[in-house]
C-alpha cells in the first residue's frame, strides 16, 4: 500500500478515573498545554465510552479540556470526512479504523504521521511505544508512517448462550456444518438460533470470515479485485441459507446496533461478530445474559477459521491548529495506566503487551475469551474487513448487494459475478 503525506499531516466507569492519576517524570510536563480546548470525533466504541469518563481527570492531569463527539459509525463515515475537508481545524483528533479509513484519508493528507511525535521529548519517557505488539501496530501503519494507536486487538468470535445450548443438549459449534445444524435447532418461536449483521454494507465485515473460511480473498497478489471466485459463491450461499434458516425474520438491513441487542436480551442463541461486544453483554446495567456466555472462536469451513483482526485507534488531523496538545492528550488515554483501566472495564484484549501478559487481563477477561483470541490471532487476516481500497464506501456497498441478494435467496453466482463487474468498474473509475 502506497501513501502520500503534506507537510501538515499527522461501565463502573468513573470509578476507574482514580487509577488513571499519571505519575509525572522529571523530565516531561504533562501540563505544557494547560489551557487548550480539544475537539475529538470518535465511534460508538466500549473505549469510546470508557475514554469519556476519563476525561475530567485527563484535565485535571494535563489542562487540556476535551470535547469529545461520539457518533454512531455510520454517521461518523459521513461527518468526519465532510469535517476534515470542508471545516479544518473544526477537528483536532478522531477515531480511525485503518481498513476502511487509511488509503483514503492518506491520500487526502488528513492524518499527522506520529513517528517523529513519538521519537521526540514531546512524548512521556514512560508512554513506552515498543510496549505495543508490533503486528498490531502495524495495522496503524501506513505508507511506512504511524497514523493512530491501536487501543484493543479486535478479532471476531462466536457468542453462545450457555444455558440455551445446554437446554436442548448441544454444544459450541466448531464447524460451519455444526453451526448450521445448531443454530437451526435452536431457533424456537421468537428466539433467533443466530444472529449477525444484514445491512449490506455493514455485513461485509461479518461476512468476511465466512469468505475467508471457505478459501477466497478480497484481492489478489496486485490489489485486484477477486469476488467472483468459486470460494465467494459458496460463502455467499452459507451466509443466506444460515441466517434464512435460523436469524431473525427482519435480517435484512439489520446493522450492529440491532443485531447485538437480540442476544444481549436473550432473543438469539448465539452471535457472530466483534469481540467488542463482550463489553455491552457483561454490563449488568443492560445485559440479560451477563452470566449466560459462552465464548468460542469463530467456527470453522473448508480452509478453516480466519477472523478479521483490526483495531479502532486515536489520530490527530493534520488541519488542527492544536497538533502538540492532542498528542499529548492521546498519550494520557492510552498510556499504560490507561489501558490498565479500560482493560479492567471494558475486558477488551489490550493492545500493550505488558498488559496483555499481566494479571489484570486474565482477571479482567473471562477464560473463555482469552482462549477463543489466543487460538484466532494466529490464522487472522490483518485488516481484512473489507478490500484495501480508495473508495471503500462504493466498493462496500457494491458487495454489500451481492450479501443482500443472498440473504432474499437469489443466485450467489449471478450475485458474484455482477459484484465483481461492479467493483471493478468502481476501481477502473
Amino acid at each position: 500500500m502506497s501513501a502520500q503525506f503534506g507537510r501538515r499531516t499527522t461501565l463502573g466507569l468513573i470509578g476507574a478515573a482514580a487509577v488513571l492519576r499519571h505519575a509525572r517524570g522529571a523530565d516531561f510536563n504533562w501540563k505544557q498545554h494547560s489551557g487548550s480546548t480539544l475537539h475529538f470525533m470518535v465511534s460508538v466504541h466500549p473505549w469510546t465510552q470508557w475514554a469519556q469518563q476519563q476525561l475530567p481527570q485527563l484535565e485535571a492531569d494535563t489542562g487540556i479540556k476535551v470535547n469529545w463527539e461520539i457518533l454512531y459509525e455510520d454517521q461518523l463515515r459521513q461527518k468526519l470526512p465532510l469535517s476534515l475537508r470542508s471545516d479544518p481545524g473544526s477537528v483536532d483528533g478522531f477515531f480511525t479504523l485503518p481498513s476502511w479509513d487509511a488509503t483514503a484519508f492518506a491520500r487526502a493528507h488528513w492524518y499527522v504521521p506520529l513517528d517523529k511525535l513519538i521519537h521526540s521529548d514531546a512524548t512521556a519517557p514512560d508512554w513506552d511505544f515498543a510496549d505495543f505488539f508490533p503486528n498490531i501496530a502495524k495495522i496503524h501503519v501506513v505508507g511506512g508512517e504511524q497514523i493512530g494507536v491501536p487501543i484493543t486487538i479486535e478479532l471476531q468470535a462466536l457468542f453462545c448462550n450457555k444455558e440455551m445450548l445446554a437446554a436442548k443438549q448441544l454444544s459450541s459449534p466448531a464447524t460451519l456444518d455444526s453451526l448450521m445444524d445448531t443454530a437451526t435447532k435452536l431457533k424456537s418461536g421468537d428466539v433467533s438460533g443466530v444472529v449477525t449483521r444484514g445491512d449490506g454494507v455493514q455485513a461485509v465485515y461479518t461476512f468476511a470470515p465466512f469468505l475467508f473460511a471457505f478459501g477466497g480473498r478480497w484481492q489478489d497478489e496486485k490489489g485486484n479485485p477477486e469476488l467472483g471466485s468459486a470460494a465467494m459463491v459458496n460463502a455467499l450461499k452459507y451466509y443466506g441459507d444460515l441466517l434464512r434458516a435460523a436469524g431473525p425474520p427482519n435480517i435484512l438491513g439489520m446493522q450492529w446496533k440491532s443485531t447485538y441487542p437480540l442476544f444481549q436480551q436473550a432473543r438469539a442463541a448465539m452471535f457472530i461478530d466483534a469481540t467488542n461486544f463482550l463489553a455491552y453483554f457483561k454490563d449488568p446495567l443492560q445485559s440479560r445474559v451477563v452470566d449466560q456466555i459462552a465464548v468460542a472462536p469463530l467456527p470453522a469451513g473448508p480452509s478453516g477459521a480466519h477472523s478479521t483482526v483490526i483495531s479502532w485507534g486515536p489520530a490527530i488531523a493534520a488541519s488542527s491548529k492544536q497538533q502538540a496538545a492532542t498528542w499529548t492528550a492521546i498519550q494520557w488515554l492510552t498510556s499504560k495506566k490507561a489501558m490498565i483501566a479500560s482493560t479492567q472495564t471494558t475486558h477488551l484484549p489490550p493492545s500493550r503487551q505488558s498488559i496483555y501478559n499481566s494479571d489484570v487481563y486474565t482477571q479482567s477477561v473471562p477464560a473463555d475469551m482469552i482462549a477463543a483470541t489466543k487460538q484466532e490471532i494466529p490464522n487472522a487476516v490483518p485488516n481484512g474487513a473489507n478490500p484495501l481500497v480508495v473508495p471503500v464506501p462504493e466498493v462496500r456497498a457494491a458487495i454489500g448487494q451481492a450479501i443482500v441478494a443472498a440473504l432474499q435467496g437469489g443466485d450467489a453466482r449471478q450475485a458474484a459475478d455482477a459484484m465483481q463487474k461492479q467493483v471493478t468498474q468502481i476501481l477502473n473509475g
